[in-house]
């Protein structure tokens, strides 16, 4: 693997590192709350919870369309959509992320690539195609 390669394969393991970090964070101020999937049905359905708040651990949410924002206090941000019920995030959402930080950064095509590696060792599933 070249200088690149190994970049875009470090940027996608910061942003699922900050995915698991924010999203614990958040569920730690829902403990009836499993995932996103049950914060979706207690704003949607049960109307428990309103679309966009912050959670008692400082963490931002807003619910859109198949999945969920989630903004922590320092400003980073994670998205996730549902697929299939399961979590899931794209090449898209990873540049976006990278984006907040810095100015160098890999292509999305080098994500889609670092990302497609990453499932065929076993660090991310591919729910469908092009979505981790």
């Amino acid at each position: 693997m070249g200088e690149d390669s190994e970049l875009a394969i470090a940027a996608v393991r910061r942003y699922a590192a900050a995915l698991r970090r924010i999203r614990s964070r958040l569920f730690d101020a829902y403990p009836d709350l499993g995932d996103v999937k049950d914060l979706m049905a207690a704003v949607r359905h049960k109307k428990t919870l309103p679309r966009e708040g912050t959670s008692s651990t400082g963490v931002e949410y807003s619910i859109h369309g198949a999945g969920c924002l989630m903004i922590d206090e320092q400003g980073r941000t994670v998205d996730v959509d549902l697929v299939d019920g399961v979590e899931a995030f794209d090449a898209w959402r990873i540049n976006w992320f990278l984006g907040e930080q810095s100015d160098a950064q890999p292509s999305v095509e080098e994500l889609r690539t670092a990302c497609s590696h990453l499932a065929s060792t076993g660090e991310l599933l591919e729910v469908q195609a092009g979505i981790w």
